[in-house]
């Protein structure tokens, strides 16, 4: 109650949102693209931006000198991936622009696609439904933001 404002009150209050914030820490994780998007703004300082009107969720991460892409962060049907066009699910993935040369082994891995609506010689999905770690994830734009630097 906001009348109540002795010092059991307080403690009282103070004890509850401490009980409330564990409680929410707990049960409400962000979802992985979440985590992957803020991961990758705090490692380059890149934001995201939003190009399309048709998917205004579908996040865009660009080199800042040049405007190119090194990421896309969107929803898909898990079947336009595995080639189930039963499977509807939706599913988070991140495409990262890769060596043409490291392509092969990396689809031989588990939660690796070959890039959805992306050139499939040097883009990649990488599937994010939370069995790869957030940290190895994280790793790979540093190989895609590479491939859009400028040449000297």
């Amino acid at each position: 109650m906001k009348s109540n404002t002795g010092s059991f009150s307080a403690v009282v209050k103070a004890e509850y949102r401490a009980i409330l914030q564990d409680i929410a820490g707990k049960c409400f994780v962000k979802a992985q693209a979440d985590r992957i998007k803020d991961g990758i703004k705090t490692r380059y300082g890149d934001e995201p931006d939003f190009p399309f009107k048709k998917f205004p969720d579908y996040a865009v991460f660009r080199n800042p000198q040049n405007r190119k892409w090194y990421g896309l962060l969107m929803a898909v049907l898990l079947g336009k991936l595995t080639g189930d066009e039963k499977d509807q699910q939706e599913a988070a993935v991140l495409n990262l622009k890769l060596a043409e040369e490291k392509l092969p082994a990396s689809l031989k891995k588990a939660d690796f696609f070959p890039a959805y609506h992306m050139n499939k010689q040097n883009w990649l999905s990488v599937l994010l439904n939370n069995d790869l770690l957030d940290e190895e994830v994280l790793a790979m734009p540093d190989e895609s933001q590479a491939f859009t630097e400028r040449k000297k």
